[in-house]
């Protein structure tokens, strides 16, 4: 029986009635008690005494209360004090959808923000693990500011709770068929919901997932568009007819919505949900990026489509299954086989076999047929190969490996051991095979083309013989438009053209492009702005990274160009903050292959400050500017600071601590970096690639006077220290056949370069102690990373490992007495050193927690500092805190998602 106005149910007096609510009558209502009105959803008595019905009315109160959304009408309470139980609802003022449709179409201005806003609140209630099941226009309201909010959550599915041995009561509710309208069923096998806005499975009976709730939504900015319902009828027989076996009319459509609108209703209305759009954020990235409206509503150049082939074909060809596909519509026959199943496995390995994310590289490829995938594992030491049908990794390779990628045969696996030597070893493994040394760092990916060659990035593109020799330049990043490195090229179909990233000098990778080059002429383009590392896909796609997200678009082989709007496709990938690199890798059999994470790492080129830390971790600001700092270096006297700085003109800067004043140093526009002071505090000597592969100079450290050249090497040198006597300047240099070496060339005008420690081991950042006895430095002879120490200079007279738990970037203390070095975590370790005849040392100790910025790569220079009286670290810390965010360790494989894809991101 419906309620008066004035009638009391607990503490809420009724007002007036508001109308039916699902299975409920809704009321205007006061709350007596805070003297706020609201809404009182009530259940009527008929229903009242069906445990079913109750419990299912108990139900949206439990859904509406694990629900926190501005475009969901909240929840207040569940009122069950007296013998009417009633929901205590948030009161949403304004007209109902339902009520504004039925005043005529809603012009395309007004609509799309209302329907961007549905699917918020949808998006928001299936991350919670909820379905609506009965989204239809009377079921949103409109306030009068124009803000939506989604109600009526009674026939909401909750998903069944882990581990419980019996379904939950939103479990067993969900398997109950609902009241239809326009013509209410009761009894005994009924269809539940709303038949107009009903996906087909549910009017075939089967369970609703979320795929029902995006049918649902199509079906609601159809009828907002047109002003009339995608399915109608005069009854309810009738209109399920229309559901199951039936189209839209879309000419209903007006020739101002555009074909990215078009296209979106084709996708949510797709009858096989296997085919449909799978997840409602794809309609919200279209609503996203939906531009070109005028005042008025209107789209300009949006002429109307012409007929899609497959209503021209419909009324000629009987017995066919018609489908409506995401990017146009197409004609199946029942005769035709299913589509592969798609399976999703994760890869979770642990140990000494665990994934390593570097932050820097890529860190895993796939196999062409996807039956094998390749990572880095054990903290960045070794390569591991997991067969698909395997429960264990093999490693293949020990040293530094980055960036591994496979060749097309399937038979090789390329990578980069340290900075620049570029390798090969075969899958099943054996010995590694140097191709090339390159100039600069090549941590930014490479690709193996079908004619045996090897396209890296160094800079710019480089190729080189798969069997090694000479590289040739293919491109050259332009720093006059603000280009800072070409990176992460990978070949197209038939090695005609490779795509590549364009990353910018400014502006992070919101300015990265992706770019596509001609091999046989040379010319270039851009396809994709505020993207980076992008890979073809054997569906026709265009797969690229943006802010942790991969995306896709449609791409055409011929004329090398993308078509449509990008679409997001997989949240949550591991994507480089600096270099934009993406551990996610497609297969040529369709399988992709992933990492679980989101944007990581430590952007180069992001602002930082400088700070002193005592060994409390007490922390005191520096007045230094943000800048892109990196390998900060007190000058002797402590009054003095040199840093690279990796943003703007990538050079040496000055930071003079008592007049806080910084001071460019040098002024080449090629990379200047690794900065290291004389002993007297006159001079700086530092690593640069003005002449191509990066040498040593040094200058004055006030900026005046000539830059002299110390070295002339084809490899890459990158300074480390100067012996305490000022005599030599220790470095670390990449050669062909021997990795990292520690090496060391004279100060005296000869400029004489001689090897202190060569191995084929990766060993680097030497640095003397005060007193001249020893040479401590990093190697990862053992596997791993550890700090080593040798007798200085006659360093072939002993050998002791440091660190026990991996360490890279020694530093003494002025007395000699200490030793620093950072662990895999960044945090700053201590080692006392004990005066003897020969080496003696103590355990090492946690002295400065992690949370300050390090790159995370053993390869590149130390990003911290001592004061001359050893009671203070000068490190760098960025804006938000600790550099580096863990990612978890998992692989995810799914196999056969170009299928998914063609679904998600139609080509045509």
């Amino acid at each position: 029986m419906p309620l008066n106005a004035g009638t009391r149910v607990g503490a809420y007096e009724i007002l007036s009635a508001l109308g039916a609510g699902g299975m409920g009558e809704v009321y205007r209502a006061r709350d007596t008690k805070l003297g706020r009105y609201v809404a009182l959803k009530v259940i009527p008595d008929t229903l009242a005494l069906d445990p079913d019905r109750l419990a299912r009315f108990k139900r949206e109160a439990q859904v509406l209360a694990s629900l926190n959304h501005p475009h969901i009408a909240a929840i207040y309470g569940f009122e069950d004090s007296g013998e009417t139980p009633a929901l205590v609802l948030e009161l949403v003022e304004g007209e109902t959808l339902a009520d504004r449709i039925a005043r005529g179409a809603i012009p395309l201005g007004e609509a799309l923000p209302m329907a961007r806003q549905i699917c918020e609140a949808l998006e928001g209630a299936h991350e919670a693990g909820i379905i609506h099941r009965d989204l239809k226009p009377a079921n949103i309201k409109v306030t009068p500011d124009g803000v939506v909010k989604v109600l009526d959550f009674g026939l909401a599915k909750l998903e069944e709770p882990a581990g419980s041995g019996q379904p939950a009561v939103g479990a067993r509710l969900s398997e109950v068929p609902t009241i239809t309208s326009p013509a209410m069923m009761t009894g005994v096998g009924v269809i539940l919901g709303t038949a107009a806005y009903m996906a087909p499975e549910q009017a075939k009976g089967r369970e609703a997932d979320k795929r029902s709730d995006v049918w649902a939504f199509g079906c609601v900015l159809f009828e907002m568009l047109t002003g009339t319902r995608a399915f109608d009828g005069d009854d309810v027989a009738e209109v399920l007819s229309r559901v199951l076996q039936r189209e839209p009319e879309w000419e209903a459509l007006s020739s101002n919505v555009p074909q990215s609108i078009r296209t979106l209703l084709h996708g949510c209305l797709v009858k096989d949900r296997r085919k449909r759009i799978a997840d409602i954020a794809a309609a919200l990235f279209v609503l996203d990026h939906q531009t070109g409206l005028t005042a008025t509503g209107t789209v300009s150049a949006a002429p109307l489509p012409r007929r899609p082939l497959w209503q021209r074909i419909a009324a000629l060809t009987a017995g066919a299954l018609v489908v409506a596909a995401v990017g146009g519509a197409a004609m199946w026959f029942v005769t035709l086989p299913s589509p592969a199943r798609i399976s999703r496995l994760l890869i979770a390995p642990t140990g000494a076999a665990a994934l390593t994310i570097s932050g820097l590289d890529r860190d895993l490829a796939i196999t062409p047929d996807g039956s094998r995938v390749v990572y880095v594992g054990n903290r960045g030491t070794q390569l591991f190969v997991r067969a698909l049908d395997a429960l264990d990794a093999v490693a293949v390779f020990t040293g530094a490996p980055r960036g591994p990628f496979v060749s097309p045969d399937g038979q090789w696996i390329g990578f980069v051991d340290g900075i620049a030597t570029l390798k090969k070893v075969a899958l099943t493994g054996g010995p590694a095979v140097t191709l090339a040394t390159l100039d600069g760092n090549a941590r930014r990916g490479a690709t193996w083309a079908p004619d045996d060659t090897i396209i890296v990035a160094s800079i710019g593109l480089l190729r080189v013989a798969a069997t090694g020799g000479p590289t040739t330049v293919l491109t050259r990043p332009d720093r006059a438009h603000g280009e800072l490195n070409h990176a992460w090229p990978e070949l197209l179909p038939g090695g005609r053209a490779v795509l590549f990233t364009i990353a910018a000098v400014t502006g992070g990778l919101d300015a990265a492009q992706v770019a596509v080059l001609d091999l046989e002429t040379g010319t270039r383009k851009v396809l994709v702005r505020g993207g980076s590392h992008a890979r073809f896909a054997s569906s026709g796609h265009l797969v690229y990274a943006a802010a942790g997200t991969l995306r896709a678009v449609a791409f055409d082989l011929a004329t090398l160009e993308t078509r449509g709007t990008p679409v997001p496709v997989v949240r949550d990938v591991v994507t480089t903050l600096n270099t934009g690199g993406v551990d996610a890798v497609v297969a040529s059999d369709g399988t992709l292959a992933y990492v679980l994470g989101g944007a990581i790492g430590a952007d180069v080129r992001a602002p930082r400050t400088l700070v002193w830390v005592d060994r409390q971790g007490r922390e005191t600001p520096i007045p230094a500017p943000p800048r892109a700092y990196l390998y900060p270096r007190l000058s002797p006297d402590g009054r003095r600071v040199a840093v690279s700085a990796a943003d703007r003109e990538a050079d040496i800067w000055v930071w003079d601590l008592s007049r806080t004043t910084l001071t460019r140093a040098t002024f080449d526009p090629r990379l200047d970096t690794y900065p290291v002071w004389t002993p007297d505090g006159h001079r700086l000597l530092f690593g640069s690639d003005r002449t191509g592969a990066r040498n040593l100079y040094w200058q004055a450290a006030d900026g005046t006077g000539a830059v002299e050249r110390l070295t002339e090497s084809p490899n890459q040198q990158n300074a480390a220290a100067v012996a305490p006597d000022g005599h030599r300047l220790l470095f670390t240099e990449v050669a062909p056949k021997t990795a990292d070496d520690v090496m060391q060339v004279e100060l005296d005008g000869t400029h004489r370069v001689t090897a202190l420690v060569q191995s084929p081991f990766a060993e680097r950042n030497g640095i003397v102690s005060p007193d001249g006895r020893w040479l401590a430095y990093e190697a990862n002879e053992s596997g791993r990373f550890e700090i080593y120490v040798r007798p200085f200079p006659e360093v072939n007279s002993g050998h002791w490992q440091v660190s026990t738990g991996g360490g890279t970037r020694p530093l003494w203390a002025s007395g000699g007495q200490e030793l620093f070095y950072a662990s895999p975590t960044g945090a700053l370790m201590r080692v006392g050193v004990e005066r003897a005849s020969s080496w003696a040392a103590t355990t090492p100790t946690l002295l400065v927690k992690e949370g300050y910025f390090t790159i995370p790569d053993g390869t590149l220079g130390r990003t911290y500092d001592i004061t001359p009286d050893g009671q203070r670290f000068l490190m760098i810390k960025e804006a938000g805190g600790t550099d580096q965010t863990a990612a978890p360790p998992q692989i995810i494989v799914v196999q056969h998602w170009t299928d998914e894809l063609k679904r998600l991101v139609p080509t045509k």
